[in-house]
């Protein structure tokens, strides 16, 4: 009975999809989501920010959040709770829906024919959606019979890389045409080329910031007393005046971390913060496989590497796009000891630490256009109605 009641529920939900392409669409109208609705954050809310400047466009937010609903009010701005009458109209008359993850990050069953922009949440260094063969079967019957189906009501999507090699990678990862990634960058990263740095999370605090990417989505526990020697990290802080802020995934949200003990050490994983006004604040940033290195490359600071699994992430969790070795500037800790030597080098060196790396890498992932404000050449192409294959193959 389960099974019935699935198959009606999918059957209409592609009924109500396909119904949703004879909508009259506005060019004015602009939807935004993130992270399956649940987030105000990435690079769909700094492209939402800057179209606040355009008043030309109409930009609607829509969140299953409650909280993420109010903190948009108060910020002044249009938002509307999934699933109400006015979040389903305004994505049934929207020409334009900004996401972040994928079609998810917004009710998707009401926008088709709408020019769907996804700007991503990260520059890949870890296989991805099509190109990961570790998520599901991608060339299985079902799964090419639901794309074919999806990809009528939907296909008109764009995607938005850092550089033309990453534009080749967009194609085969998302299954694309080359006119349906523009290489342009992360409007996300605008912030760290303003005038005006926001104010700090931890002010007055020298902050080294880990950033872990997940494990398997969050089902495999990051440990953060098994990977460290909390004691020395402790003594090497204190001696040394850094804090040093554990930031995991959002998969891994739920996790607690019992470091009331370590008073330079702060499980930051829980608060609501955004990443990219947090990592403007740090000292250095030591992370593993998760792209946040590459967003960080455009500070010009200081990366550490903490690579305690290599071998098993590897052959168990993600394939790389590239050798990992070529393109992480820098020295890879395989266990704490490492890391610790590698922390005591960067303490006395500061922010000489690996710099000609850095910044061969940073020119590896980004081009000229993308290491600098991103979110109003975006917010352009919009009004100038350069969303087509064609058109935007000529804007760009």
């Amino acid at each position: 009975m389960d099974k019935i009641c699935k198959v009606i529920k999918t059957v209409f939900k592609y009924f109500i999809m396909y119904l949703s392409m004879l909508m009259p669409r506005s060019y004015n109208i602009c939807v935004f989501g993130a992270w399956l609705g649940e987030r105000f954050s990435d690079n769909s809310k700094q492209l939402f920010l800057e179209m606040q400047k355009h008043k030309n466009l109409r930009a609607v937010w829509i969140t299953k959040d409650r909280e993420t609903a109010v903190q948009i009010k108060k910020l002044g701005h249009e938002v509307y709770m999934w699933g109400t009458f006015k979040a389903v109209w305004l994505q049934l008359r929207a020409k334009y829906a900004v996401v972040s993850n994928g079609i998810s990050d917004l009710e998707h069953t009401f926008l088709g024919r709408a020019v769907i922009i996804n700007l991503w949440h990260g520059i890949p260094l870890k296989k991805v959606c099509y190109d990961n063969k570790y998520e599901k079967n991608w060339d299985s019957p079902v799964q090419k019979a639901r794309d074919f189906i999806v990809n009528i009501p939907l296909g008109n999507m764009f995607y938005v890389a850092t550089s033309k090699m990453f534009t080749e990678i967009y194609q085969s990862a998302f299954r694309v045409h080359k006119e349906q990634v523009l290489c342009l960058g992360q409007p996300r990263s605008d912030i760290f080329f303003q005038k005006e740095k926001p104010a700090p999370y931890f002010p007055g605090k020298n902050i080294i910031l880990y950033c872990p990417t997940h494990r398997k989505e969050g089902a495999q526990k990051i440990d953060i007393a098994k990977l460290f020697d909390l004691k020395r990290l402790e003594i090497f802080l204190k001696e040394n005046n850094y804090y040093f802020v554990v930031k995991k995934h959002f998969y891994h949200r739920n996790e607690k971390e019992e470091l009331s003990m370590y008073p330079h050490i702060i499980d930051a994983t829980g608060m609501e913060l955004d990443i990219q006004k947090l990592i403007i604040e740090t000292k250095a940033m030591v992370t593993d496989y998760s792209s946040i290195y590459i967003d960080y490359l455009l500070l010009g600071l200081p990366l550490l590497f903490y690579c305690y699994d290599y071998e098993e992430y590897l052959a168990k969790d993600r394939e790389m796009y590239f050798n990992y070795e070529d393109v992480t500037p820098g020295f890879k800790a395989k266990n704490f000891d490492e890391l610790l030597n590698e922390l005591e080098i960067f303490a006395n060196n500061g922010g000489g630490y690996a710099k000609e790396d850095r910044e061969r890498v940073k020119n590896l992932f980004y081009c000229k256009e993308a290491q600098g404000f991103v979110s109003g050449s975006l917010v352009t192409l919009m009004e100038n109605r350069a969303f087509g294959h064609k058109r935007l193959k000529k804007e760009a």
